[in-house]
């Protein structure tokens, strides 16, 4: 009788092991489709990628993103920006590039996708979200 409680007692904790991240992620989900109903734009990232649509002017946001660049101390190696589409391609202090793209998708409404490196690493959507959140505070 006292193995069986054992191995009820290791059942019940593998239970909790496994259902416990997935009550997480489940719930940062739904935290980042209520915030979508909220009109708040959320974060995706597709493969090395952030990707975002804010309610902000192209304009607005084409400044924030060479602020971002200039707090961040990055090492500025170009940009190009016509009335629809931006790029800024910086450099960071590990050399990895850096490149930001502006899309304008209405007179209030971009696109913004940051990337980092070459791959989909944790330190660097770290470093995407970084970069977001200094452009977010500027627009």
């Amino acid at each position: 009788m006292n193995r069986m409680k054992k191995n009820l007692h290791f059942q019940s904790w593998l239970a909790l092991a496994v259902a416990l991240p997935a009550i997480v992620v489940l719930s940062g989900c739904i935290a980042l489709v209520a915030g979508a109903a909220a009109g708040v734009a959320g974060v995706s990232y597709v493969g090395n990628e952030l990707r975002t649509t804010v309610d902000a002017s192209f304009d607005r946001v084409w400044t924030a993103a060479r602020g971002a660049v200039t707090d961040l101390q990055l090492s500025r190696a170009g940009e190009e920006r016509d009335a629809v589409f931006g790029r800024l391609k910086a450099v960071n202090a590990k050399g990895q590039p850096v490149e930001i793209e502006i899309f304008r998708k209405g007179d209030r409404l971009t696109e913004i996708r940051i990337r980092v490196g070459t791959f989909s690493t944790s330190e660097n959507r770290s470093f995407e979200s970084l970069i977001y959140e200094k452009m977010r505070a500027r627009f």
